[in-house]
């Protein structure tokens, strides 16, 4: 990723450089994640240019229209930040006391749903031995039959600085260099110029900062790289392959006669002209019926939009149950990277009546189980949206019941999403039909 400005026309270039210092600094640690002398060179680096941000900010305050009454406004700001607060203690002791205090821990937690709600423990990273004792921990009832047939141990090392202990060292720093792009931003706005952009040097797709409170996408869903999953049933680690395909227009072109042929679909109608994302539910559900009423099933698919647009396809392909954890989060990820506010998942789901007696059954091995093709919209700022039509067999023969729409309620899958949008879970699923309180649903 860069930020890109134009240094031959930008009187701010000198600004837009040092905030540029700051990403290329914290690539550096990112790089050296596993070497601590490395690390700590680049990450203080990063903490220190980060500070001469405002520093050569404040030294062109003569550029800046009424500087002083918008940057008082700004010192208030970042100074009610505790985060910022600690990088402008952290950059004093690096240059007045030496260097930072920083350790490197093993954290373990037990993913065993879509809520972050297992035990986790974080030791110092040479007690490796440390997560044995987490999956030992596990009680012998219901919840641990299910843990330890179902749940992932998720092992990470981070760095930690003593008087931040709370936050990963890299995060902290990336989450900083988000505000302060934000204060360059406004300083440009405040000249009236062009604002700088964030743009993938690999794809050429532009994003803006808000949805990433500053950061680049690059600085979002870096503990991937140093993170080990483990199934807790076997041992063994948790792998998925994740294929990345760019679809280009031409390609794109030629699927539109292909779709229109088969299934009697125009593309260019697949998604609500309006740009609400219920009504590009209530569409795609539509094409999505025509798709099973043709081949009698339907893959497992989710979309990604921003400002009413889609901006990212994906196909989901799990092979256990756990992988679903995982995927979830790994979807929520790409959101955060790319600024996505809204997502649409369909596919087929089983659906069954809750069992008190074994409340961690899963729908599918449940004897009153049913089949439905689904489609859940939820968003960053509005109500959730869930479509559903029972599937009908009979032997090779194939039907879809009447579509039902229920509102406000949503599928605890989307747990990850609305982590990362920082929006509250409903607990309930809305209007429901009479008679499916209690149900539990999976894809």
């Amino acid at each position: 990723m860069a930020w890109d400005h134009d240094e031959n026309q930008c009187p701010l270039a000198a600004i837009d450089r040092r905030l540029e210092d700051v990403h290329h600094f914290w690539h550096q640690a990112e790089r050296a994640y596993f070497e601590p002398d490395e690390f700590r060179v680049a990450i203080q680096a990063a903490i220190q240019t980060a500070r001469q941000v405002s520093f050569v900010l404040q030294k062109n305050k003569a550029l800046i229209p009424d500087f002083e009454e918008w940057y008082k406004g700004w010192q208030e700001k970042l100074a009610a930040i505790p985060l910022m607060r600690w990088m402008v203690e952290a950059r004093n002791k690096i240059e007045k006391q030496g260097d930072l205090e920083a350790h490197s821990f093993v954290s373990a937690e037990i993913v065993a749903s879509h809520l972050d709600e297992g035990p986790r423990i974080q030791v110092p990273a040479k007690l490796s031995d440390a997560p044995l004792a987490l999956i030992k921990s596990i009680p012998d009832s219901l919840l641990g039959q299910h843990i330890k047939k179902d749940g992932v141990l998720r092992i990470r090392r981070r760095w930690i600085e003593n008087s931040l202990p709370d936050t990963e060292l890299l995060d902290a720093v990336a989450t900083a260099y988000g505000h302060l792009a934000q204060l360059v931003r406004s300083a440009h706005e405040q000249m009236g110029l062009v604002a700088p952009i964030s743009t993938n040097v690999n794809t050429g797709e532009q994003f803006s900062e808000g949805d990433r409170g500053g950061r680049l996408p690059c600085m979002i869903g870096h503990e991937d790289a140093r993170t080990l999953d483990v199934w807790l049933a076997t041992g063994e680690p948790l792998e998925f392959e994740v294929i990345q395909k760019k679809l280009g227009r031409e390609e794109a072109i030629a699927e539109g006669p292909k779709l229109e042929k088969r299934y009697g679909i125009n593309p260019s109608t697949m998604y609500a002209d309006s740009g609400k994302i219920h009504d590009h539910a209530r569409s795609l559900f539509r094409s999505a019926r025509r798709m099973f009423e043709k081949d009698g099933y339907h893959i497992t698919m989710v979309i990604l939009f921003r400002d009413g647009k889609p901006i990212h396809f994906g196909e989901l392909r799990p092979m256990e149950h756990g992988h679903k954890f995982m995927m979830m989060r790994t979807l929520a990820r790409q959101a955060q990277k790319i600024g996505a506010d809204a997502a649409i998942m369909i596919g087929e789901t089983w659906s069954a009546p809750a069992n008190p007696a074994n409340p961690y059954m899963r729908a599918v091995d449940s004897p009153d189980r049913k089949e439905f093709l689904t489609a859940t919209a939820v968003s960053k700022d509005g109500d959730p949206i869930y479509l559903s039509a029972e599937i009908l067999r009979d032997g090779k023969k194939f039907a879809l019941a009447d579509t039902i729409e229920h509102t406000n309620g949503a599928h605890f899958a989307f747990a990850p999403l609305y982590e990362v949008w920082k929006k509250p879970i409903p607990n309930h699923w809305g209007e429901l039909p009479k008679g499916t309180d209690g149900v539990r649903k999976e894809v």
